[in-house]
């Protein structure tokens, strides 16, 4: 087993806490919210595993992730969750927390998307079943 040379600081987990609401160290990893994630065939880890990356403290790996920015938010997962915990939600506080530390200029786009995110995620939510 490796360990990570550096994990997120006390002050990270609870600037997370604070933008969310919620406790991601009460996440058990039963994987209902990768289960009935949309996207989840496109992304490089999936929502359960981001979850339990966030509670070892493993911000360098969630930050080095396409699947913070391949979540539609359609909060799929959240509605899952047994524990309430919304990881779409805790999905939004990585993002916003990269956007944070992240200067503009090193921000790059990857991909041809053709549909604008907002009517994408509106889709979603409208069409739900």
């Amino acid at each position: 087993m490796r360990f990570p040379e550096k994990t997120a600081s006390s002050s990270q987990r609870e600037e997370l806490r604070e933008m969310t609401g919620k406790e991601v160290k009460d996440c058990y990893q039963c994987m209902k919210c990768s289960a009935g994630c949309p996207m989840a065939s496109h992304m490089d880890l999936l929502p359960h595993q981001m979850m339990q990356l966030a509670k070892l403290g493993l911000q360098e790996e969630i930050n080095n992730s396409k699947s913070i920015w391949i979540c539609a938010s359609c909060l799929a997962c959240s509605s899952r969750c047994p524990r309430d915990l919304e990881p779409a939600t805790v999905m939004e506080g990585f993002r916003v927390r990269l956007l944070r530390e992240t200067p503009n200029s090193e921000l790059v786009c990857e991909g041809d998307l053709n549909v604008p995110r907002q009517a994408m995620i509106a889709s979603m939510r409208k069409n739900r079943r």
